[in-house]
């Protein structure tokens, strides 16, 4: 009974350490993303659930048992949580439709457009759930438009990028910037080279772009 709490206690650990791995795993095997962001938490819960009812099989006083046996039981899920956050936006998918008929020039090819500026952080993390999402969609067009015309501004961009999808200076910065609502970065679903739908930073959460996907 000890062995098998211990060999559950050493098992708990490996998941927390490999709380991402178990996300990407998910992503690559092309399971959905709401699903592949739910699951190492869900995983975690699981582990509380049968650490607790190990625990509660060990002779000990029976309050102190139930005590301990209850942080147990949420101790896992705790820690994932602590050191693997859900933000607000994370399962956000409301985005805004875009119903006017402009065409701007800087939506040069159907798919998903993505609007940044320089120097932006949170541009910056965007790029690797961008390709991912290029991996499991390798006909979609990705184009990662930096509001700016300066080419040195993109650099360290053009680095992380690596060759994963396009990236280019926009053709009219102020307009892009404008049409954007000045959220860095924005995500824009484009159809017939016109933006149809458009997502802030919060708003493209696993739900958003789970939607995306599947009308692809």
């Amino acid at each position: 009974m000890r062995n098998k709490l211990i060999v559950l206690i050493v098992s708990t650990l490996l998941f927390i350490i490999i709380f991402k791995r178990i996300e990407l795993i998910s992503l690559n095997l092309c399971l959905s993303w709401t699903f592949s962001k739910i699951l190492p938490y869900f995983i975690l819960c699981l582990c509380g659930i049968l650490l607790f009812i190990q625990f509660i099989k060990i002779n000990f006083n029976k309050l102190y048992k139930l005590i301990i046996g209850f942080i147990i039981l949420i101790l896992p899920f705790i820690i994932g949580f602590v050191l693997n956050p859900i933000y607000e936006g994370d399962f956000s998918k409301q985005g805004t439709s875009i119903k006017s008929n402009f065409s701007p020039t800087d939506f040069k090819n159907d798919g998903l457009t993505v609007v940044t500026i320089p120097d932006c952080q949170f541009c910056f993390g965007a790029i690797e759930k961008l390709k991912i999402i290029k991996k499991r969609n390798p006909k979609l067009k990705i184009d990662f438009v930096v509001c700016s015309t300066k080419k040195q501004y993109i650099k360290n961009y053009i680095k992380e990028i690596n060759g994963a999808f396009s990236i280019r200076l926009a053709n009219n910065p102020e307009e892009l910037a404008k049409t954007s609502g000045f959220k860095f970065p924005t995500f824009f679903k484009v159809i017939n080279k016109k933006p149809t739908y458009m997502w802030s930073n919060d708003q493209f959460g696993v739900r958003a772009i789970d939607d995306f996907e599947s009308n692809l």
